[in-house]
């Protein structure tokens, strides 16, 4: 069978290719054409497994494979499936996009671009990472912590409404930016962050010698055969965790805040990605309350603050 592009097999990302993929979703979202977007990839060297350069034909079929997102063809989370090349809602979003451009009736599933995952939100009860969820599939989004199991140890019995618990952030959010000196600070904490994005990136690509090495190690009998798998295993789980991490702080790296001086106008027109990093300047987590079993009429009392920018 075929390699997937962006894989090197489910689960375990091909960098470079899916590098490509992601860029190449992102253009489309701005409502770039994809015979231009294809040609910009082009230009950059990306191409797709069988290293050949991208068709649109090729690309729009790639992207659209829910694979791309750990889906099964129901749409529906593969359990346990590992790095995934686009998010669930990217998932979505492409399909609605490419549903409007054939004429075809929007899905009636709105895809909702969640502003508080990867990390930014945590269950205020047990400290998991809130994940972007519904209750049934027409049901308004909101975040959740996921039910426990094993090797999760997540409480999943906190949830919030996507739209209040967004809003009631972003309101913070603002106005702790229009504090004297926070800007300033804010430009500070995306240098560091820039900093932490070239540490990471050599960390990421040690990664294959640092395998060999564990290799050699076991091969000269300097290793028992557990010890090299357990280390290969830790190995593997630091490299994972690595790469989510330099994803995540790619964007807010690359946040164009320098010359902004009005951020309330700024964020009206802002990328989603855009509005998520400045978040991620400002916020290191967000904790969400359980609701204490009635539903709060200022969805601040639910939320608790974690910044990074504290005033002097």
């Amino acid at each position: 069978m075929a390699r997937l592009s962006g894989y090197v097999r489910p689960g375990v990302l091909h960098q470079q290719e899916a590098q490509g993929l992601r860029e190449g979703t992102s253009r489309l979202f701005l409502d770039e054409p994809v015979g231009t977007v294809v040609r910009q990839l082009t230009a950059k060297g990306y191409t797709n497994a069988r290293g050949n350069p991208w068709t649109a034909d090729a690309f729009v079929r790639a992207v659209l494979n829910p694979l791309m997102a750990g889906l099964d063809k129901n749409g529906d989370p593969i359990e346990d499936f590992g790095d995934t090349v686009l998010t669930p809602d990217e998932h979505r979003r492409l399909n609605a996009l490419f549903a409007k451009r054939r004429g075809e009736q929007t899905p009636p599933r709105e895809p909702h671009d969640y502003l508080l995952t990867s990390g930014l939100s945590e269950c205020g009860r047990c400290a998991f990472p809130m994940q972007g969820a519904r209750v049934t599939g027409d049901a308004d989004p909101g975040y959740r912590c996921p039910p426990p199991k094993e090797g999760r140890p997540s409480c999943g019995g906190v949830r919030m409404n996507a739209n209040r618990l967004e809003g009631a952030v972003v309101e913070q959010v603002l106005a702790d930016i229009l504090r004297p000196g926070t800007h300033e600070r804010l430009l500070q904490v995306q240098e560091d962050v820039r900093a932490e994005v070239r540490r990471l990136r050599e960390h990421v690509e040690g990664a294959e010698e640092r395998f060999k090495e564990l290799g050699d190690l076991y091969g000269r009998g300097l290793l028992v055969r557990s010890a090299f798998l357990a280390a290969q295993k830790a190995t593997k789980e630091d490299l994972k965790r690595a790469r989510s991490r330099l994803r995540f702080l790619e964007q807010i790296a690359d946040v164009p805040i320098s010359d902004v001086t009005d951020f309330v106008a700024w964020w009206k027109t802002a990328p989603r990605a855009s509005q998520r990093a400045l978040i991620a300047l400002e916020v290191s987590r967000v904790r969400v309350m359980p609701s204490g079993g009635g539903r709060h009429s200022d969805p601040h009392q639910r939320i608790a603050i974690d910044w990074r920018t504290p005033a002097n």
